[in-house]
């Protein structure tokens, strides 16, 4: 028994069985009959398989190059799923590039990725295994920015396109759910194994797709690219209190007061700085807009321009705030009274309010007061916060 590619098969068939269950020559006009046919089924989208036997036994591994019978040729159409498409248009728009890497015959898997939205334009390129193979490596370099579709594909051309794409400095993920997709699974950045797919997969990949669906992948980007903002408004946050903190404490000295804040009072901020506001960015929801940024390149460094600018503006304005207090108590006044150190000290921790909305906003295309829904966590911290420095001052 035998089962693959109809269009393969059917150039090693003789024969065919009838309605009777008689064996009967398959004439090449028969074979030509076939392939029309196929066509049409494959421009719909619908997937086939030829179904042989063989009357002697098949020595080795290689299937006899003439002599089967044809049983039959089964269609198979997976209807893309609504949410799917849905999901392409996302990570496109994210700029991720999507490549879909299928067994099917070119005609099939050219309407499926029609249908999936991931042929738009004339330009765009679709490839055989086997036109994958005669091509050089540079050749694939240069043409792979504008590659849709692989057909007819082999598990070894996975790995070679993970290979060749992360030549190219390009960051990698790749899905597969068979023990032969293992070896590109494992060398990708990210590797995506299918929840129905075999354990080998799974142990290979990084994340498992419990649903088997496009829409899961979309969401793994939604929240990786979350969790990545979530780090930099943190690295924000702190370093915009630490600039102004050192700043406070030398420049402080100059105005005849040893120390601006005691060593309990910077123990409080580094608790706000630490922990609160490590819990405060950590609880704050997906924004979809961040589906809308472009791929960060492997070796951007982590303070990007637009950090760097909160970080110093913000840091300036609290700086200018607290020395200005500072300037008119001790030079306009003559010296810092226990009370003007206490409002000093709760004016610097208060500005930590605005501090974290301008780190909770700063890589947003609106206002900090927008998306403020299902930021509960977020208020509750600000409020114990506050609840803290009352207590800490009155106490």
């Amino acid at each position: 028994l035998a089962k693959g590619a109809p269009e393969k098969l059917i150039l090693q068939t003789s024969h065919y069985w009838d309605a009777e269950g008689n064996r009967q020559p398959l004439t090449e006009e028969m074979k030509k009959t076939l392939d029309d046919r196929m066509l049409e089924l494959a421009v719909d989208a619908i997937r086939m398989l030829a179904l042989c036997t063989y009357e002697s036994d098949i020595e080795g591994d290689e299937l006899p190059a003439d002599g089967l019978t044809l049983v039959g040729i089964l269609g198979i159409r997976d209807e893309v799923r609504p949410e799917a498409i849905e999901a392409i248009a996302e990570v496109q728009d994210a700029g991720v590039q999507i490549v879909m890497i299928t067994g099917d015959r070119r005609e099939t898997a050219v309407a499926i990725a029609k249908d999936a939205g991931l042929l738009q334009r004339p330009n765009e390129l679709v490839w055989t295994s086997a036109e994958l193979a005669e091509m050089s490596d540079e050749q694939v370099k240069l043409e792979l920015h504008k590659l849709r579709v692989v057909a007819r594909a082999l598990p070894m051309d996975k790995s070679r396109l993970v290979r060749l794409a992360q030549e190219m400095n390009l960051v990698v993920g790749m899905t597969g759910d068979g023990v032969n997709d293992s070896p590109a699974l494992k060398k990708a950045d990210v590797g995506f194994a299918m929840g129905s797919g075999t354990e080998v997969a799974k142990e290979a990949g990084d994340i498992v797709i419990l649903d088997d669906n496009f829409l899961s992948i979309k969401q793994a980007i939604l929240y990786g690219r979350t969790i990545y903002n979530s780090i930099c408004k943190f690295i924000v946050f702190q370093l915009t209190i630490n600039f102004a903190a050192i700043t406070i404490c030398f420049i402080g000295a100059l105005f005849g007061t040893d120390m601006p804040l005691t060593v309990v009072q910077i123990l409080w901020v580094n608790i706000i700085m630490d922990t609160f506001a490590a819990m405060a960015m950590a609880s704050l929801p997906p924004n979809p807009e961040v589906m809308r940024d472009k791929p960060r390149p492997r070796d951007e460094f982590i303070i990007t321009p637009a950090m760097a600018r909160t970080l110093f503006t913000c840091g300036t304005a609290m700086v200018v705030v607290l020395l200005g207090m500072l300037f008119r108590w001790t030079i306009l006044q003559g010296g810092l009274t226990v009370e003007q150190l206490t409002v000093f000290f709760s004016t610097f921790v208060f500005l930590q309010f605005w501090n974290m909305f301008n780190a909770k906003g700063f890589e947003t295309r609106h206002s900090v007061f927008t998306c403020l829904g299902g930021c509960r966590e977020f208020f509750l911290i600000l409020a114990a916060i506050g609840v803290g420095q009352v207590l800490i001052v009155e106490f």
